[in-house]
């Protein structure tokens, strides 16, 4: 009897058991049913705040380098040939007056002007043998111009000496006077044409000895010149050249040709960046547009900045042939030491501020209209590209409603490199998913670095 109702008791036990997991699972099925346990789900979801605030467009360029806007630049000679650097004084290193700065291979220039001393020194011995040989011409020619006018005079003599001899007489003494004058007349415009010779052959001479001299000076000049010298102090910067398909810095021992710039001795109070952009994004540049410059060796400070020349031109990339870049300038405002010529930077141009920023009012009082000042734009709503989707051709993101991620179709404005603006489609505050919830969170846990985007007020650039 006793072990008949044990028996019942645990068969009623068990149906009791059982009807409570039959009510608990109802319970949970209405639960589940209503939703309670769907904000659980969407929590598994990394989610972001939508932002209003002001949105900057920016562009950044790397692999910008410092130089000085001024300098006092040292430049190649330009001389015949190339020349060989040989001693250069050290880079990054403050050079003061006298100090020698290049110094080029000699040798060439030194036997040049060797040269150009013995070929002058043959030019005016020339013109020495040129002179005394004129001298002993003119000598003999005055002689010869003596020797007529005598000859001359005996033959007038001759001619009144025959005034009462016979005709035949007479006659021949008169025409051996008219030898003795044509002969005299030669002698002196031999003696005039030699003189017109001489002075030609004497000025080709000396415009000889000028070419020599001038080649000497210039012979001189060249020489002096592979000597360079520092003639104010400032700090050493060396120049580029080409070599080959690259720009690389000068060092001794480079061949290069006049008219280089070998170093710069740099006014550092007025820095500026080189640096360059693709051709895709040039037609997003303009001069004038404000930047701020961070130095690659030095994560602070941030140094402020704007462009000042953007190349019409542009050139091939080192290293890609097939991709195109400008060059631009930088203004570096600020004045600081640690700004030194060399040193990479990398920039970054606001392209555009939404709202626009107002125009600084001019520098005048103007009295007061009376006039409602128009409302500022207001500012715009944005959030992380990642929460951007594609979903039966219509751009949507994923909104959370009353616990749910519900597809919210929207549209876009413009976008950085990082947020994208929401024209329409969603309100301050609403909170979207950055992961599609459609394809599950099975990678929810492998991407839960974009938490950094959900509620933190991310900087936005």
């Amino acid at each position: 009897m006793s072990e008949t109702n044990s028996r019942q008791r645990r068969v009623t036990r068990r149906n009791i058991l059982l009807v409570v997991a039959v009510l608990i699972t109802a319970v949970v099925a209405v639960l589940l049913r209503s939703g309670m346990f769907r904000e659980k789900e969407a929590g598994a979801i990394p989610l972001f705040t939508v932002r209003q605030d002001e949105f900057v467009i920016t562009l950044e360029l790397r692999g910008g380098e410092l130089e000085a806007k001024s300098a006092e630049n040292v430049v190649s000679p330009r001389v015949r040939g190339q020349l060989k650097i040989v001693e250069l004084f050290p880079e990054g290193e403050q050079a003061e007056v006298g100090d020698l700065l290049v110094q080029y291979e000699q040798t060439d220039f030194e036997r040049r002007l060797l040269n150009a001393e013995e070929a002058l020194e043959n030019v005016r011995a020339d013109l020495e043998r040129t002179q005394a040989t004129q001298k002993a011409e003119i000598a003999r020619l005055e002689g010869a111009i003596k020797d007529a006018e005598a000859n001359l005079r005996l033959a007038e003599l001759q001619v009144e000496r025959m005034a009462f001899e016979a005709t035949v007489e007479r006659e021949r003494a008169e025409i051996q006077a008219q030898k003795a004058v044509l002969s005299h007349q030669q002698a002196v415009d031999r003696l005039e044409s030699q003189k017109v010779v001489n002075h030609a052959e004497i000025r080709k001479r000396e415009l000889d000895i000028g070419r020599h001299e001038r080649e000497l000076q210039r012979a001189r000049d060249e020489l002096e010149s592979t000597t360079v010298q520092a003639e104010k102090p400032g700090l050493v910067v060396y120049g580029r050249m080409w070599k080959g398909d690259r720009h690389e810095k000068i060092r001794v021992g480079d061949e290069i040709w006049g008219g280089i710039n070998v170093i710069s001795l740099p006014d550092l109070s007025r820095m500026q960046v080189n640096t360059s952009v693709n051709e895709v994004d040039v037609d997003k540049l303009k001069v004038g547009q404000p930047c701020t410059i961070k130095l690659d060796a030095l994560p602070e400070p941030t140094f402020h900045g704007h462009i000042s020349s953007i190349a019409s031109l542009g050139r091939d990339m080192e290293g890609e042939r097939n991709v195109k870049v400008f060059d631009l300038t930088i203004d570096v405002a600020e004045q600081d030491e640690r700004l030194r010529p060399g040193m990479t930077a990398t920039t970054t141009v606001t392209i555009e501020t939404i709202p626009a920023q107002p125009d600084p009012p001019p520098d005048q009082i103007e009295p007061h209209t009376g006039e409602t000042v128009e409302a500022s734009r207001p500012l715009p709503l944005f959030v992380p590209q990642e929460a951007i989707f594609e979903r039966d051709g219509r751009t949507v993101v994923y909104r959370l409603d009353s616990g749910r991620l519900q597809a919210q179709v929207v549209t876009l404005g413009k976008r950085n490199d990082n947020y994208v603006i929401i024209e329409d489609g969603l309100h301050p505050g609403d909170r979207v998913a950055l992961l599609d919830p459609t394809r599950g969170a099975d990678d929810a846990s492998g991407r839960s670095r974009r938490d950094s985007h959900a509620d933190t007020g991310p900087e936005v650039r």
